[in-house]
């Protein structure tokens, strides 16, 4: 079976950057698997009433295992890293865990920020994208965490890794950094009421509202081909086009 996973640094990344490609390969019958880094504990709430990080956090995680369900991740593994600290953490533990997460579900595509860190230029979507991009190459490497095969784990090389990408901004956008440029666009028009429905579900984050509807409420997602199979043309609108 197809398997697509999508890693990502914080509950709600999965819909800004993945809300209508995942329930697009879901209806297909791929099965999508979800890596969030952090439960998001360091952000504000957005009126929901919380009364510590901590608590935010766990709202955070139920609002993120629920928007994933509506979109088609089949499972979500949680690591619960300290939020906005991600370049702080040991980096071959974070690495690791991905290896980790790579090697349980065998995706074939892998998807997660470019090295710019997203429209917004997160640190930690910078820091999870440096992770990734090493635990796509070590993944497949025997003597690379040996303990997680002891454990069962199979080594697993995927054939492709994207980086969640997009057009470049005009010069007034309040958004103005540019991405590696996309090869891949996937047409997600007819997910938009399941997209507008999962950003809902985070409710804690409903401030983001207008920037979720300027930079996420577009015809198509767009992704660069990173590493991996050479795509079978250019640009593609299918992240598995020729494997």
């Amino acid at each position: 079976m197809p398997a697509l996973a999508a890693v990502f640094a914080h509950p709600d990344d999965e819909t800004f950057a993945t809300g209508g490609t995942v329930p697009h390969y879901a209806s297909l019958g791929v099965a999508c698997h979800l890596f969030c880094a952090t439960d998001g504990d360091a952000g504000r709430s957005s009126a929901v009433p919380v009364a510590s990080p901590a608590e935010l956090g766990a709202v955070r995680r139920r609002e993120l295992l629920e928007a994933a369900r509506l979109l088609g991740f089949r499972d979500v593994r949680l690591c619960g890293y300290p939020d906005g600290k991600l370049k702080t953490i040991d980096g071959d533990r974070l690495v690791g865990d991905v290896v980790d997460f790579l090697r349980q579900h065998q995706p074939q595509v892998v998807v997660t920020f470019g090295p710019e860190g997203a429209p917004n230029g997160h640190a930690d979507h910078r820091a999870l994208s440096r992770a990734t991009t090493a635990a796509f190459f070590l993944s497949a490497l025997p003597t690379a965490y040996p303990e997680q095969l002891r454990d069962g784990r199979a080594p697993h090389r995927p054939d492709r890794l994207y980086y969640v990408a997009w057009d470049p901004p005009p010069p007034d956008s309040p958004d103005p950094l540019q991405s590696v440029p996309p090869t891949a666009r996937i047409d997600v028009v007819r997910w938009d009421e399941i997209k507008r429905a999962a950003f809902r579900i985070h409710a804690t984050q409903r401030m983001h509202e207008a920037h979720f509807e300027r930079v996420s409420m577009l015809p198509r997602e767009s992704f660069a081909l990173a590493a991996g199979t050479a795509q079978p043309m250019p640009a593609v609108d299918d992240l598995f086009a020729g494997l």
